[in-house]
């Protein structure tokens, strides 16, 4: 007979061993401006190894994914712990970024319409936008680089985005959310 005591470590052991894992070797970048912790285990109340800053690299060995979260297994100096995946990108952030404001960011998919620019939307690449031009390019924490191509209702304020997304699903999961935007500067060479 099982310990009771040993129950909760199989139990954790066992969803350790069936969370679909993808594994990868790539260097990231934190990309949070308020910066991230590294963690020991792959949840929100596991102990911080690390408190990384924008902009510092780690070596991102895999990724798990548990419920609606995928984390990201990395190597900091001697240590491997686990960071949000959305907080990782492979750009740093750097000076061609000028932060525009914690905005409130939202999403939407298919309508079967062409955006306000005449463009049909695409996953990765299209934003909404009231404040700035079409053909801007804008970062978003969390979320990577995305271009204005499309508007929204005019209640919306400023400092507001709407991401595309591929479907409803996706939508509803990422919510309405409040991250940080930069404006992409134009090279001047």
């Amino acid at each position: 007979m099982i310990d009771k005591k040993y129950i909760k470590d199989i139990i954790v052991l066992l969803m350790v061993i069936m969370l679909p894992m993808q594994v990868i070797a790539a260097d990231k970048y934190v990309n949070s401006t308020n910066g991230v912790n590294m963690r020991k285990l792959y949840n929100t109340s596991a102990s911080i190894l690390h408190k990384l800053k924008c902009g510092e690299k780690v070596e991102e060995i895999s990724r798990v994914i548990t419920g609606f979260e995928e984390w990201s297994k990395v190597k900091y100096e001697d240590d491997i712990g686990y960071i949000m995946t959305k907080y990782l990108s492979y750009d740093d952030i750097d000076d061609g970024l000028e932060y525009l404001g914690n905005w409130h960011i939202t999403a939407y998919t298919h309508t079967g319409s062409c955006c306000a620019n005449g463009s049909y939307p695409s996953a990765g690449y299209t934003v909404a936008c009231n404040s700035l031009d079409f053909g801007t390019q804008i970062y978003i924490e969390g979320i990577g680089y995305r271009t204005v191509e499309d508007r929204g209702p005019g209640s919306l304020g400023s400092s507001w985005a709407d991401v595309f997304m591929d479907s409803y699903n996706e939508c509803v999961q990422f919510g309405s959310q409040y991250l940080d935007v930069y404006l992409v500067k134009e090279n001047d060479n």
